[in-house]
């Protein structure tokens, strides 16, 4: 099977249009189109051509995790779907060319609002990659893990999608709790969907800490294919892509010390410094009970991190962020996205509380990019290598 892998310029990356963004409502949704007509600069061979570039469509966005992925590896985003008003600012914050549909996966309007939105961009004929992270509250151990939770029919919708906008390839994310028995019905009922449409499923458990994330993150990835996918090659090639563990004093590594959070701040006014590095106010009998903390020890609700291992899995819910190794403190909210792979150049956007959880919600962004990586590379289609 023939890989193509090229270096792309710079620029593209950060490739849109000057145009300024139009506000539409259409069937009870809110889209943020922007013209991003295809400009090609300097000296290109037809396999760069934006129409060869593969364009991607995110479902359940979230703040963005396996959209910053794609766009890493050269991608163009064209669509973001999701419901969480908050994750959307931040997605919008940092994705500013990607059109953002604020509407539930499990209706027929999201599809049809990405549809008209590839149209519209003219790239009708680019090679089309689905992504998408469900929400897994339903599955995950800290969430109902109840089979009949709500939530859980959204993987399904998911495959709806999935079937409805017949791209070349798509990758799906959740806990590794999907896989239990007890949701086995719904996992063979989604993979059922998908191989009747003609689609080729690959269904693998991975741990983040492996793939330069410094987090014990098992997640189960479903791969999927127009073309049949070789399981034994895909976790070769996975294999091969292992890197060594990452410690939280290494992932904390640089960063100032973290300034006490105001009464009143908000990220889009205040841009001075290191993003989302602010400190919660904790009593003077909280700050004692963490300092008396070993690393590596105490309860869910301030475990200390221990400077020399990967953290374990970030929660998000009632439960609060971990306590730092160090400072008798929770982490802040941008250790926490460097915990699960964000750059400091990624903002995030909402009241603390909120931030934490669209964080901890994520896909982390270099686990997504080497799934993603391999499995364009098994589909034939062009990824920007960067190494």
């Amino acid at each position: 099977m023939g890989v193509a892998i090229i270096h792309l310029p710079s620029w593209w990356r950060v490739l849109k249009a000057d145009a300024g963004i139009i506000h539409l409502e259409l069937l009870k949704m809110t889209i943020i189109p922007i013209d991003t007509s295809p400009v090609v600069k300097g000296n290109h061979t037809p396999l760069e051509t934006p129409k060869t570039i593969p364009i991607v469509v995110d479902l359940c966005s979230g703040l963005g995790g396996i959209s910053l992925a794609a766009q890493h590896l050269g991608m163009r985003v064209i669509a973001a779907v999701d419901t969480n008003s908050n994750a959307l600012l931040t997605y919008k914050r940092n994705f500013p060319g990607t059109v953002i549909i604020k509407r539930s996966i499990m209706g027929t309007g999201a599809v049809d609002a990405c549809q008209d939105a590839i149209r519209q961009q003219n790239f009708t004929t680019a090679p089309l990659i689905v992504v998408s992270g469900p929400p897994c509250q339903g599955f995950s151990i800290a969430g109902s893990r109840d089979p009949l939770d709500g939530r859980n029919k959204v993987i399904l919708a998911v495959g709806n999608a999935i079937v409805r906008l017949k791209p070349r390839c798509a990758l799906i994310e959740n806990v590794s709790a999907l896989l239990d028995s007890k949701h086995s019905v719904r996992v063979r009922k989604f993979k059922r969907k998908l191989e009747t449409a003609g689609y080729s499923v690959v269904v693998l458990l991975l741990n983040a800490k492996d793939y330069g994330v410094p987090q014990r993150r098992e997640r189960v990835f479903f791969l999927v294919s127009q073309t049949l996918l070789n399981e034994d090659e895909i976790r070769l090639r996975l294999d091969n892509l292992k890197k060594n563990e990452v410690t939280v004093k290494a992932a904390f590594s640089r960063l100032p010390r973290a300034r006490l959070r105001p009464d009143k701040h908000s990220e889009a006014v205040n841009r001075h410094g290191i993003p989302n590095h602010l400190s919660m106010r904790h009593s003077l009998e909280v700050r004692s009970k963490i300092a008396l903390l070993e690393p590596g020890t105490g309860p869910m609700s301030y475990r200390k991190l221990h400077p020399a291992r990967p953290a374990n899995t970030l929660f998000s819910g009632h439960r609060a962020p971990p306590a730092h190794y160090k400072s008798p403190r929770s982490i802040t909210v941008r250790e926490a996205a460097r915990l699960q792979g964000f750059p400091d150049t990624f903002r995030i956007y909402g009241s603390f509380s909120n931030q934490m959880e669209q964080v901890t919600n994520a896909v982390p962004p270099p686990l997504a990019e080497t799934v993603l990586r391999v499995l364009a590379e098994q589909t034939g289609l062009i990824v920007y290598d960067h190494d």
